[in-house]
């Protein structure tokens, strides 16, 4: 997690659409700013970074062959090489974009000479892109009334796309993070093509993977093979989702046994387990991971277009039933608020 961090020197570049036959419009130097937007920008390219998913840099060949860790190295080498390091930036994302779809905008390289990650003070070059404007009203007072006048500029409250890029673990490809909120539809373009990040593969990263797996087998796998009500299946998730919020440590047997307890779904999923962790995996358990996943952890029952019940709890308080071509549940209760 990023606790703070203020720019030392920043370069801006237009970056527009190669594709639309929109122009790369490159600066003449870095841009000189006072202390006020300082920290008024540094707030803004800080903020949106939240999670604690990290990534490398890579390339098939080597990581020294990925232009851009090339280029923020040279720049931890050598802060005053920003300018020149940002130009090749720009280059390379405007040569990057494929799409009509991928808008234009300005293209931000800044180094920040003490970044706090996790407590500990580093290096950090970020690199950043805008594209969307806001229309902003300023109403200027005269003699006896008042001037209205439009004009467009770029909201401070949400980045489109972002990348910090700390000084460590350099021989893995750096350590980087992404902004959060980054459109799906960007993530080739930006992460994929652009950046060439892969996930670095720690307890955020296994915790996340499992819970995704676990989601994945019971949606997927589940009602193909058992004949299983979509509450049974819901209940599945509520243990999963309780094994991690009650857990510090994951032991793949034990939560097995816990949450699917059946031996015939115990062997199923071991056959539908795609990830890279090994059948008697132990890791430690990301408490952020789990909350950033829970959201896709869904205990909504749909019946219909009529009812939705959302299953929290004991499984044993609902029956699925049916009678004279109807099918219905009994819900049972002690109380009601």
């Amino acid at each position: 997690m990023i606790n703070e961090a203020l720019i030392n020197s920043m370069v801006v570049h237009l970056v527009g659409n190669r594709v639309n036959d929109e122009m790369l419009s490159l600066s003449e130097s870095p841009v000189n700013i006072d202390d006020e937007i300082r920290y008024l920008l540094s707030s803004f390219f800080i903020s949106p970074f939240k999670t604690e998913r990290y990534f490398n840099f890579h390339h098939p060949s080597g990581v020294e062959h990925n232009e851009v860790f090339s280029a923020v190295a040279g720049i931890f080498d050598n802060p005053d090489t920003l300018y020149a390091s940002s130009v090749k930036l720009a280059e390379l994302l405007y040569d990057t974009t494929d799409s009509v779809k991928t808008k234009g905008g300005e293209f931000y390289a800044v180094y920040f000479k003490e970044c706090i990650l996790d407590g500990e003070s580093t290096q950090a070059v970020g690199l950043f892109k805008s594209e969307n404007k806001e229309t902003f009203l300023k109403v200027y007072p005269t003699s006896g009334n008042f001037i209205l006048e439009k004009e467009e500029g770029i909201p401070l409250k949400k980045l489109d796309k972002g990348c910090i890029i700390f000084n460590t673990e350099r021989d893995n490809g750096f350590l980087a993070v992404i902004a959060d909120g980054i459109k799906n539809e960007d993530e080739r373009y930006w992460c994929e093509t652009f950046l060439q990040l892969t996930p670095y593969v720690n307890s955020y990263t296994k915790t996340q993977d499992m819970m995704r797996v676990c989601k994945d087998f019971v949606d997927e796998r589940l009602p193909e093979e058992f004949d299983m009500t979509k509450a049974d299946r819901i209940d599945i998730l509520n243990r999963s989702m309780q094994y991690f919020k009650s857990h510090e440590v994951f032991d793949k047997p034990e939560f097995e046994q816990e949450v699917f307890q059946q031996p015939e779904i115990i062997e199923s999923f071991r056959g539908f387990d795609d990830s890279d962790l090994p059948m008697d995996a132990t890791f430690e358990i990301e408490p952020q991971a789990v909350k950033k996943q829970a959201k896709i952890f869904k205990s909504v029952l749909k019946l219909d277009k009529n009812f939705h019940i959302y299953i929290h709890g004991d499984r044993s308080m609902i029956e699925r039933c049916e009678e004279n071509g109807k099918k219905y549940y009994k819900i049972f209760f002690d109380k009601e608020d």
